[in-house]
């Protein structure tokens, strides 16, 4: 792991703009992918299928799958900033606030609340995964931050969020989206999420939206997090339809929460906590 800060697109270098852009900053890539051939052979299988009844099944399959890979790109490209522009709203942030945002893929929710900052931070990090997100890049976040105008107020790290190069109480704010169910095995997801914690400062606030969260709630409490709501993000952040949403956690850090941090993250996990 470094901690060093992603260089930066040379000045006068502007990332692409328009559709092609917004496309290549799909989540999930490969699942999108996988779901429009399956959609595609479906629709095939059913073309040449004798006439009737037997055309119903795999037609019935293509709109299914075709479902998913609208749903996949309606939450990517304008569910998701969409509901993350509430949640960031309802935080109601003074403006000197040091923000971290964890797995930050092309900073999209990074650069959202660097624009309520005056004098706070905005610090990303991730390792620039391409099969977690099209386009991932440190490039591509550096040219979001100054797209929006927040580069002076932001910071861009290659980093593990199950190690983070932060000290303990750092941040007031932390935010993760869809990012901790790609961390395996479930000892390091947990770790993660531990860590997410540590660098918290007391009475800092934690969002995390994300799919497969089961057992995240209980982890939270138990590391001492009050406070701690979980919810669904709702229609604008489904993946598969209903079938795979995603769900809103969000929790603040209590005073005497950060001893706990650091003994969960060596406490071992079982598979049926997630």
């Amino acid at each position: 792991m470094s901690d060093q800060v992603a260089p930066a697109r040379p000045e006068g270098i502007a990332g692409r703009s328009g559709l092609w852009q917004r496309l290549r900053s799909v989540d999930g890539p490969w699942e999108v992918t996988a779901l429009g051939v399956v959609s595609v052979l479906c629709w095939t299988t059913a073309a040449l299928a004798p006439a009737g009844a037997w055309r119903l099944v795999p037609a019935a399959g293509g709109a299914f799958f075709f479902v998913g890979v609208a749903c996949f790109l309606y939450s990517s490209l304008s569910g998701k900033q969409a509901v993350w522009d509430d949640l960031i709203d309802q935080l109601a942030m003074q403006g000197s606030e040091h923000v971290l945002d964890v797995g930050c893929g092309r900073g999209a929710v990074l650069t959202t609340a660097a624009r309520r900052l005056t004098d706070g931070r905005a610090v990303g990090i991730d390792l620039w995964r391409q099969r977690d997100q099209a386009g991932n890049s440190a490039l591509a976040a550096w040219d979001a931050a100054r797209a929006a105008h927040v580069a002076e107020r932001t910071e861009f790290l290659t980093a593990d969020m199950t190690e983070l190069p932060f000290g303990d109480a750092t941040f007031d704010v932390v935010l993760t989206s869809m990012a901790v169910h790609n961390v395996h095995p479930l000892s390091l997801r947990r770790r993660a999420i531990a860590e997410t914690v540590r660098v918290l400062k007391p009475g800092g606030m934690l969002i995390m939206l994300d799919i497969k969260v089961r057992g995240r709630v209980r982890q939270l409490t138990s590391l001492g997090m009050c406070s701690v709501t979980s919810r669904s993000a709702g229609p604008r952040m489904w993946w598969l339809g209903p079938l795979v949403r995603t769900t809103v956690i969000t929790a603040r850090k209590s005073p005497a929460t950060g001893h706990l941090a650091n003994a969960m993250m060596s406490q071992p996990v079982t598979a049926t906590e997630y």
